[in-house]
């Protein structure tokens, strides 16, 4: 394992350790421990540096172990790291510190050995075992501590042992480490599962005589021996955060223990804890403070604290407690900072404070107090003396503040209610407050401080009013607060700047923003000479006058952003010369000349979001070190005067303008921050960030960039001690011309030379090499080719080389004598009616002549042509030599140009050419010498000809041919024996053509495919015409004597089909796929109901089944029922149906219809007949009551049998099948029947409804839709 950063370590080989050893006395035994005589011989000499003495001491015990040790066992120095502790006076001068990174801790006859790690010297040691948590978790063994593993350190001050999974510690697993001050054992154990806990002996440290510190954190404890500590009286910090405690009993610190720890510090956050229970800490008499927050303490029983006199600080946030025992601090006298914040406590008890004259710190933050009567009259703190300092009750449910609510606390200085609901506060409300200098009453709900509102709060210098509901202030209402220094009225509904404020002689803040205020002409702030921020951010300021600033010589911040500023007068801030920062964004400026003239100290200025039109750098202070002009109109970066030498600008934001072009002038010399995004750049001059020595970051992105050429971005030389400066320049419409290949390049960090020809290379110097920016974000710029056949848009990073190109209309080399006339053959000239293109080296020179109209090959091809495309045009025959002298020429497209004939040593002169593409025309034939020359020809697509005849040697010269195409042709016959001569080919394609079913020609094509089938692409698409009517397929042959007479008539029977095996994985596919389809089609049909009940409660589809149409009705459902069920049906039944979404009319039988007289029957009838649904009840009680009286027996009986209408029925509480009405059994038939309290039932309830969906829930509705009968 490498040595951590910052460590040192020694290499030595170990020959020169081997004689080391033998000249120190004493010997190394496996499994032995150093002595320490053994020690003190190795130190040599106590003249020699603790460094050097543990550097060998280390090396000895790490490499000259004995034959035969086994090293597996053995900690070894490959596992540690080191640094000396020379300053530590702890340790009495020096030491090592070691941290050991192990995989496991091994136990039993195995145990991990710690002897090399060197005694006397080591005073601090970590082990940590580095195993993966979830690579390794379902097969990691346990780590274990063996009984002594530590012994021989006895010099060792703090241990620490971190990240094992250890499940216990053995009793003397710490035996022996006497001077031991501080232990640490955090498995972490809680990551490796919810049942991995660590279980601690009573005994395990009962020999560390010396601890101080003890942390126990981390290890998912559940609970501790209560004599664990006993006899550590040196112990003083206890930490047990992030275990798995339920109970303080289970801590060990209650009266159950048999000793009483000296422990100062306990802390046991993070634990889940749920009630403190009575003396659960009662052993721990001497304990100054104590943490419980972040547990599940939702109770504190009275005597919980009991035993804690000394206590001082108690932190019980963050749980979940409602209340507290008014006996609960009544014997922690000395409690000077108490935590309860983030709790659920509503009310406090009378008491609960009595005696805590000690109490400086109070935090109730965040949770549910709605009053402060345990502050009040009756309160505890009556008469009582207090030291309060701070109360902090923000975020609770206070609604008003009473007069006597804070006269008992004269010593509190600082005061939190935000977050309140705070509407009224008595007058003389703060009066005793003598010597508060923090009052925090932001968000609330106040809508105006009265004249004693605030009364007696001569000390205050911070008042926080803001997000009220203010609107109006008092005059006199800040009278008392002479010292105030900050005021916060943000946030309210204020329409002038306070006259108030004109008193506050010392202030020093003013926050006014968020507010009504449409004019600050004459404001009260004028004449504070005190005041150094002024906030006026967001109101209704129209225009700033002159003098608007009058009389505020110390303001150094104005914000004046989000107002409706539509003009500023000239000279309106030079009553405030010294402003160090100016916000003036989002609003409607228009223009900003003149305005900042006198601001010589101005170092931060914002105008952006405004409709600047016209930006000069003379416009701003020299000084400015922060501008920023975004989301303005500026269409030039104006520099008239030439001030880039003298501005000291360091930061500049002109992103979101109108900028199109960018030169060297339109950016000071002292840049390092600069924002371009979303303007029209289109150009940026060559040299422009020239000279910009401090530039560290630019962004370019989103502009209409499209060429960057190599001087575009060329910097001043940077020095090695700085990284380069990062440029951001995706987002453009780049072409990828010849110019934009350099920017490719920087991705490799090769150099760029110097000179009118230079480029990137990497012979350049490493001084060339800084001298431009490290482009970040390189791999997201796309750019579009200037010639591409296939694909126009690449990432930049993709594209080659050869794709960077430019066009040109003629070209002469600088070694090129003979441009001036005629037949010059090193002159690029460009064919008329066509494009050209060339890249950086005019290795690649592309003559692009497609859909042109062409009649006949140009003329005037250059000689140094490398791809020629000449697709699309109309030329009819290929006349010899029409391309000679083109040496360079490697692809040539002539395909979709209707050529008929290609005469012989046409491509003649070409013998570099690799591709050649003919498809799609109508060549007859080739008679053997049409590419002859053609060495080199790769490629060649004679697809879709008319092609009829090709001579027996046509291809026997391409020696290097790899690629074939002759499909979708007329041949009937070829010598495909003769393509034997083209040992490259690599792909062929012949279907397409009605090749003969001849026997002698089929037997030759057999042996092609059968030695040459696996180049054959298309195959499986041949086919030969016998007959001239039958295809037959010739993918497959079974040729055997073409000479036999019999083979002439029946060769049919030449070609068998693909045998059953061939077919078998497509069968297997098939029939997975038919199964599952299967499969699917049962368990839809299986569960269908289930399916489109879901549907419809999620949905409102009804899957499976469509709803008949039905007539509207009065009703929706009629209800019937027994009266001894009305309380399911009138409150839990009906409710749902009627309030719910969406809303049915129901009829209810006992509401809705008449019960006295002898209509009944009638009325049932008619009920049922008026609901497109009947509900029915089934119950017990149903069943003995309504069903056996003959006029309800019979209405129903008479209406649902006479009828198709749809029942419904809901058995509810037992009933019995068996004993059902055979009339009821009938009905079940043909209805939907669903059981009270089964899954689903009110999605099931409502798919059996009539559709209601677009009904809109109206009073009606709710209370009832039915009417009497």
């Amino acid at each position: 394992m490498p040595p951590a950063p910052g460590s040192w370590t020694l290499q030595q080989p170990i020959e020169d350790v081997k004689a080391i050893s033998a000249s120190i006395p004493g010997q190394i035994v496996c499994g032995s421990k150093p002595t320490a005589s053994c020690c003190s011989s190795m130190a040599v000499d106590t003249r020699i540096s603790v460094q050097v003495a543990s550097c060998v001491l280390l090396l000895l015990w790490s490499l000259a172990l004995p034959p035969g040790c086994d090293a597996q066992n053995y900690v070894r120095a490959e596992d540690c790291t080191w640094e000396p502790m020379l300053s530590n006076s702890l340790v009495g001068g020096g030491g090592v510190s070691m941290t050991c990174s192990v995989r496991t801790l091994q136990g039993g006859p195995n145990a991990t050995n710690f002897s090399l790690i060197m005694p006397g010297h080591t005073v601090q040691l970590t082990i940590r075992c580095t195993e993966d948590l979830h690579q390794y978790q379902s097969s990691l063994q346990k780590s274990e501590l063996a009984n002594s593993s530590f012994e021989h350190l006895r010099g060792l001050y703090s241990l620490s042992i971190e990240r094992c999974k250890l499940d216990r510690l053995p009793p003397r697993v710490f035996q022996g480490l006497a001077d031991l001050k501080h232990l640490a054992v955090k498995t972490f154990n809680i990551e490796w599962g919810q049942r991995a806990t660590l279980r601690i002996p009573p005994a395990t440290f009962d020999s560390l005589e010396s601890i101080e510190s003890l942390d126990l954190s981390e290890n998912n404890i559940e609970s501790l021996p209560h004599a664990l500590l006993c006899g550590l009286s040196q112990l003083r910090f206890v930490n047990l955060t992030s275990n798995s405690f339920s109970d303080v009993l289970n801590t060990g610190f209650s009266s159950e223990s048999r000793c009483g720890p000296l422990i100062r510090e306990l802390e046991v956050a993070h634990n889940k804890l749920k009630v403190l229970s009575e003396r659960g800490f009662d052993s721990l008499v001497y304990l100054q403070e104590l943490r419980l927050n972040h547990n599940q303490i939702a109770r504190a029983e009275p005597g919980a604290l009991a035993g804690l006199a000394q206590l001082e600080r108690l932190d019980m946030a963050h749980n979940m407690l409602v209340a507290l025992p008014s006996a609960l601090f009544q014997r922690t006298l000395k409690l000077s900072e108490l935590y309860l914040r983030n709790n659920s406590l509503s009310a406090l008890p009378p008491g609960l404070f009595t005696g805590l004259n000690e109490l400086t710190m109070l935090d109730l933050a965040h949770n549910q107090l709605s009053s402060l009567g345990w502050l009040g009259q009756d309160g505890p703190l009556v008469d009582t003396p207090t030291k309060l300092r701070v109360l902090d009750l923000s975020h609770n449910r206070l609604t008003r503040l009473d007069f006597s609510a804070f006269r008992t606390l004269g010593s509190l200085e600082t005061l939190q209610l935000q977050h309140n609901l705070v509407e009224f506060i008595s007058d003389n409300t703060f009066a005793a407050l003598e010597v508060l200098q923090l009052l925090v009453l932001s968000n609330n709900r106040l809508k105006t401080v009265g004249p004693h509102m605030l009364a007696g709060l001569s000390s205050v210098l911070t008042l926080q009013l803001d997000h009220n509901r203010l609107d109006t202030i008092h005059n006199d209402a800040l009278k008392d607060i002479t010292m105030l220094q900050e005021l916060n009225l943000a946030g309210n509904k204020l329409t002038i700047v306070p006259r108030v404020v004109s008193a506050l002689k010392m202030l020093r803040s003013l926050d006014l923003s968020d507010n009504d205020i449409h004019d600050v002409a004459n404001a009260s702030y004028q004449g504070l000479s005190q005041l150094y921020a002024l906030n006026l951010m967001g109101n209704m300021i129209g225009n700033i006058t002159q003098g608007a600033f009058n009389d505020l010589p110390s303001v150094r911040i104005l914000n004046l952003a989000r107002n409706r500023i539509q003009a500023i007068e000239q000279g309106a801030f030079d009553d405030v010369p010294d402003l160090h920062y100016l916000r003036l964004d989002s609003n409607v400026i228009e223009d900003v000349n003149g305005l900042f003239s006198s601001l010589h100290d101005l170092i931060m200025l914002n105008i952006s979001v405004n409709r600047v039109r016209w930006f000069d750098y003379a416009l701003i202070p020299v000084g400015l070190q922060w501008l920023d002009i975004h989301d303005n109109q500026i269409e030039a970066l104006g520099n008239y005067f030439e001030l880039e030498q003298s501005l000291k600008l360091r930061t500049l934001d002109a992103s979101f303008n109108k900028l199109t072009d960018l030169d060297s002038s339109s950016l000071p010399n002292g840049i390092e921050i600069v924002y371009f995004k979303n303007n029209n750049l289109k150009r940026i001059q060559p040299f422009a960030f020239l000279g910009k020595q401090n530039l560290t970051r630019v962004d370019l992105t989103k502009n209409k960039l499209q060429v960057l050429e190599m001087t575009t971005f060329r910097l001043s030389e940077v020095s090695s001690r700085r990284p380069l400066p990062e440029f951001a320049i995706a987002d453009n419409p780049y072409q990828c011309n010849c110019h934009m290949e350099w920017l490719q390049r920087l991705q490799n960090t090769l150099t760029i030379g110097s000179g009118p020809n230079s480029g990137l290379n990497a012979n350049t110097s490493n001084d060339e090499s800084r001298q431009y920016p490290r482009v970040i974000d390189l791999h997201s710029i796309e750019c579009q080719l200037s010639f591409s056949k296939n694909v126009r848009v690449l990432p930049l990073l993709k594209v080659k080389s050869s794709q960077f190109l430019c066009e040109y209309k003629s070209h002469c080399f600088s070694l090129c004598h003979c441009c001036d006339f005629d037949a010059c053959d090193c002159e690029m000239v460009c064919p008329d009616n066509c494009t050209c293109y060339h890249d950086q080296s005019w290795g690649t020179n592309i003559v692009d002549c497609s859909d042109r109209q062409h009649r006949d090959t140009p003329r005037q091809l250059p000689m140094d042509v490398s791809e020629v495309y000449l697709d699309g045009n109309d030329i009819p025959a290929l006349t010899p030599h029409s391309f000679i002298g083109r040496k360079n020429m490697k692809v040539l497209f002539i395909n979709n140009s209707n050529v008929a004939t290609i005469q012989n040593r046409t491509f003649g002169g070409l013998p570099d050419l690799r591709v050649l593409r003919l498809e799609n025309n109508q060549i007859l034939a080739l008679h053997g010498r049409e590419f002859d020359g053609l060495k080199k020809l790769k490629e060649l697509y004679l697809s879709n000809n008319h092609l009829k005849y090709v001579n027996n040697v046509t291809f026997m010269h391409l020696k290097n041919l790899e690629i074939l195409h002759l499909d979708r042709n007329y041949l009937v016959e070829i010598a495909v024996w003769s393509l034997q001569y083209n040992p490259h080919l690599t792909e062929v394609r012949l279907a397409g053509n009605p090749w003969t079913c001849d026997c002698h020609y089929t037997h030759s094509l057999a042996e092609f495919l059968h030695e040459r089938g696996d180049t054959v692409r298309d195959i499986f698409q041949l086919s030969c015409l016998f007959n001239e009517t039958t295809a037959l397929p010739l993918w497959e042959l079974n040729v055997t004597d073409c000479h036999s007479p019999s083979q002439a008539t029946t060769l049919v029977r030449q070609f068998q089909f693909r045998r059953v095996e061939d077919f078998l994985p497509i069968l297997v596919v098939v029939g997975a796929v038919f199964l599952l389809c299967l499969v699917i089609i049962i368990a839809l049909v299986a569960y269908r109901r289930q399916m489109s009940v879901w549907f419809f409660s999620h949905y409102g589809v009804r899957m499976f089944h469509r709803a008949p149409a039905e007539e509207e009705k009065l009703f929706d459902a009629f209800v019937s029922y027994t009266k001894k069920d009305e309380a399911f049906v009138a409150q839990i039944l009906a409710p749902e149906l009627e309030c719910g979404n969406p809303p049915y009319r129901l009829c209810l039988h006992y509401r809705d219809l008449p019960m006295a007289g002898g209509y009944l029957s009638e009325a049932i009838q008619e009920a049922v007949e008026s609901s497109r649904r009947t509900i029915v009840v089934l119950s017990e009680h149903f069943l003995k009551s309504e069903w056996c009286r003959y006029e309800f027996k019979s209405a129903h009986h008479e209406v649902l049998n006479n009828s198709n209408h749809k029942l419904v029925v809901i058995f509810f509480g037992r009933v019995s099948y068996r004993e059902l009405d055979p009339d009821i059994r009938m009905w079940l038939k043909h209805s939907t029947f669903l059981h009270w309290g089964e899954k689903n039932f009110w999605d099931k309830l409502r798919y059996s409804m009539p559709d209601a969906r677009h009904r809109k829930v109206t009073r009606s509705d709710v209370t009832t839709v039915a009417v009497h009968i």
